[in-house]
């Protein structure tokens, strides 16, 4: 039976919706008198953030605790995905991360987000009396570092950091020591000197670019300052859609990807950027909220999970948009063209749907007994997943 208008977290789901709109709209304004003047691309992600919203509801449907159940099978999985691409994907842009199927791009990496979260948030929940232990923290710790690893040799070092923060939050949620989330951020900075001497050239250069992007303006540095350009252009109001010389001219580059913070600055100014950072903290701040109401540590993990995912992504890309972080390559969630993406962040989306949909639902071990026997013990306080 299909989910309840009341049982819907329309906070959610109206960000969501907006956040895609944004994105169709600014690549709509991206100059390519294409079917019937329209850009392709924008037609594109029209269509597949209508999918995937589809997948989104769906999911919703379901029980957010019948991913416990598949956590270690799909770890595995993404990670077999990461190994296959380092061996066969297609190299283009210096790097492996992709798979070619006809006229389908796969990106592994985006999926073993959702993966590595359903799989961290069953480690910690099944260890929910031990958290505080040293050993929990290191094996943790470890299978964040098998995804982050493979991700890293693809290279894709921006990738590889947000399962570093997505590791953290959630370990904090599931009550480590402070001391615990400081040690792994140590160790990076005391194996700093390492990672630069076999750092490829272009992530050094990023780096010393990211310190100084005046040193190489016409190459390394180029789209940092087209990009901050575009955005001081903007002004209050921006100069209107389909205007504005730094996107429309093509001084802005990869503007349909990392950059489309930028090219809305341009186009939408003060107003539209602030219209875009408020539905990403309602989306953000609604999904930690459905993490603290969820009804076992499971389903708060899961929420805490995908809620340090979307900001982490979000507040990297911005970051490298105004100059505050490094370009790193990763796309704008849910407002970039990047489809792997779209696809990942709205599935997490649907999960974070279920999470709120099924939060009063028996404990999901006792659902099934009912569905065999026809009889449904009483709910006891902490729910039967995890132990």
């Amino acid at each position: 039976m299909l989910l309840r208008l009341a049982r819907i977290e329309w906070a959610i789901v109206v960000s969501t919706i907006a956040l895609v709109a944004f994105g169709v709209l600014m690549l709509s304004t991206t100059a390519d008198p294409g079917a019937n003047g329209l850009q392709n691309q924008a037609v594109q992600k029209a269509i597949l953030g209508a999918v995937g919203l589809g997948v989104a509801f769906a999911m919703a449907q379901i029980d957010y605790r019948a991913l416990h159940g598949i956590a270690v099978p799909l770890f595995l999985a993404g990670v077999l995905a990461l190994v296959m691409v380092l061996l066969v994907g297609d190299f283009d842009l210096g790097a492996r991360r992709w798979f070619e199927v006809g006229a389908i791009v796969i990106q592994p990496s985006e999926f073993m987000k959702v993966a590595a979260v359903v799989a961290f948030a069953k480690y910690l929940a099944d260890r929910r009396d031990s958290t505080r232990a040293f050993r929990t923290v290191m094996v943790s710790l470890g299978l964040m570092l098998i995804p982050a690893g493979l991700i890293f040799l693809q290279p894709d070092l921006g990738t590889a950091l947000i399962f570093g923060a997505i590791w953290m939050a959630m370990v904090f949620v599931a009550g480590a020591q402070w001391w615990h989330l400081l040690m792994p951020v140590a160790i990076a900075l005391a194996a700093f000197p390492f990672a630069w001497f076999f750092a490829q050239d272009y992530m050094r250069q990023r780096f010393v670019t990211f310190l100084d992007p005046g040193s190489d303006p016409l190459g390394a540095g180029y789209n940092v300052l087209q990009a901050r350009i575009s955005i001081g252009s903007g002004g209050w109001l921006g100069h209107g859609l389909g205007q504005g010389s730094q996107s429309q001219l093509e001084f802005l580059r990869v503007r349909d990807t990392d950059f489309i913070f930028a090219m809305l600055g341009e186009q939408l100014g003060l107003a539209g950027t602030i219209g875009l950072l408020a539905f990403f903290t309602l989306l953000i701040v609604q999904a930690l909220v459905i993490g603290l109401r969820a009804r076992d540590m499971f389903g708060r993990l899961l929420a805490i999970g995908i809620a340090a995912m979307i900001f982490t992504q979000s507040f990297v890309n911005i970051g490298m948009n105004v100059g505050l972080m490094p370009v790193t390559g990763i796309t704008l969630p849910l407002v970039s063209l990047g489809k792997n993406s779209l696809l990942v962040t709205l599935l997490s989306v649907g999960i974070l749907l279920s999470i709120h949909a099924h939060r009063g639902a028996a404990p999901f071990r006792q659902q099934s007994m009912h569905v065999v026997r026809g009889s449904l013990p009483a709910a006891g306080p902490r729910g039967g997943l995890g132990r």
